[in-house]
């Protein structure tokens, strides 16, 4: 008996190593594993499956099965005048609940502060692949006067400082550089982007909106960060008038950008050259809230419209618009009533669009005092959280949500196998 045991176990542990020596069948493992980190801890096993889990074609299909999840969100509220009132600092918000393998990660992001130092406010502009773009201003006048990139999930890092603008008191032009006079039109509404490298490298684009003149409106200037430092990239013209918040998505060379109710501004950042695109007919209505979006293909761009409890979102393809989905919020609301809300609440508070997901598979929303997560792959909306009365007293809300990193960062594997080169 016990020699008939010990054969079915060297049988079964044969053909287990068998099948972690077949290339198709390891893949076909680890692509169901559904986390990054997991793909990090399989590449130590050895030289090669740090081959397998490490190539391109590879991680493009484990991106495609297992997109980057959204591991929580930053809510931050500050009044449209800075010497009106104090801002209201920023928090981490996890989404819950999240699976084992996830929650250290949240912990350590719950565990990370970002200080104003000697600056007054400290907000909170963009997220991506890990990195959180921060600008440190003046309270009196609002003006942006430091930019940072922080990494939450590796708090020994150096935080970096990258500056479009010099500092006040810094040389240009042979004279100081000075802070604008009070009640100046100074070039507050600015967005950042990001653009990822095939290894994963991320270069970052700043849209300024910068006063052209009281007739015409603002002129849109790009500045690019390079090897640590900002350069003007290229200026939009002619200018821009600016009718609404700046929000604005990078697709290969051009930044699309909503500011106006009737149309996109595009901006070719290898020409120069500046083009519109007019908005659907019925998205142009003064209670339509919108938002743009990436979409898979380069060549088209998805535009989130929300009006009247109704989401809709728009691909535009080939010069042509076509609703591509649409989500009735209304009656969604109506199936949280018994956690979250009464049904009169939902009717009363009408959503806003706060943050729209690469290729429009989540999108953020505020309902009142709730903020909302509306998956869009799997048609579901569920409560985030409930702000306090500190921010819902703010002029503005910014909700930016930060995703799981990807490419997942390996190191590599010395010649003796599974040890790291540190």
């Amino acid at each position: 008996m016990e020699d008939d045991a010990t054969a079915a176990a060297a049988a079964a542990e044969g053909a287990e190593s068998m099948v972690f020596r077949l290339d198709d069948l390891l893949d076909q493992i680890l692509l169901s594993v559904g986390f990054p980190t997991t793909l990090v801890r399989a590449a130590l096993v050895c030289k090669r499956w740090f081959s397998r889990v490490s190539d391109k074609k590879f991680l493009r299909r484990f991106r495609k099965l297992n997109p980057p999840r959204l591991l929580g969100f930053y809510i931050h509220g500050y009044p449209d005048h800075p010497f009106l009132s104090s801002e209201c600092p920023q928090r981490f918000i996890p989404l819950l609940p999240q699976p084992t393998e996830l929650l250290a990660t949240v912990r350590t992001l719950e565990g990370y502060s970002f200080p104003a130092g000697e600056h007054d406010l400290c907000v909170i502009h963009h997220c991506s692949n890990g990195r959180v773009f921060t600008s440190l201003c003046d309270e009196l006048f609002g003006w942006q006067m430091m930019h940072q990139v922080h990494s939450p999930l590796c708090p020994g890092t150096a935080v970096i400082s990258i500056n479009p603008r010099p500092a006040f008191g810094q040389m240009v032009e042979g004279r100081p550089n000075q802070p604008p006079q009070f009640g100046a039109v100074v070039p507050t509404r600015l967005d950042v982007l990001t653009r990822e490298g095939e290894d994963g490298s991320l270069s970052y684009f700043c849209v300024f909106m910068e006063p052209a003149s009281k007739e015409v409106g603002r002129t849109a200037c790009v500045y690019m960060a390079k090897d640590g430092l900002w350069r003007k990239h290229t200026t939009a013209t002619p200018p821009i008038p600016l009718r609404r918040a700046l929000h604005s998505v990078l697709i290969e060379n051009k930044v699309y950008m909503t500011v106006t109710l009737k149309d996109i501004s595009v901006l070719d950042l290898a020409t120069s050259g500046f083009s519109t695109i007019q908005l659907p007919h019925g998205v142009q209505h003064p209670n339509s809230d919108f938002m743009l979006s990436s979409a898979p293909d380069d060549s088209s761009i998805y535009l989130v419209e929300l009006k009247d409890f109704q989401l809709h979102i728009w691909m535009y393809k080939e010069g042509c618009w076509s609703v591509v989905d649409t989500f009735h919020l209304l009656d969604m609301c109506e199936d949280l009533t018994v956690s979250d809300c009464s049904l009169e609440d939902a009717h009363t508070s009408s959503p806003r669009i706060k943050h729209v997901g690469e290729y429009a598979q989540f999108v953020l929303l505020q309902t009142g005092q709730y903020i909302r997560y509306l998956d869009t792959r799997w048609r579901t909306l569920c409560t985030l959280d409930e702000m306090s009365a500190e921010e819902l007293a703010m002029e503005s809300i910014t909700i930016i949500p930060f995703m799981m990193i990807w490419p997942p960062v390996f190191r590599s594997l010395s010649a003796k196998g599974a040890r790291l080169d540190l």
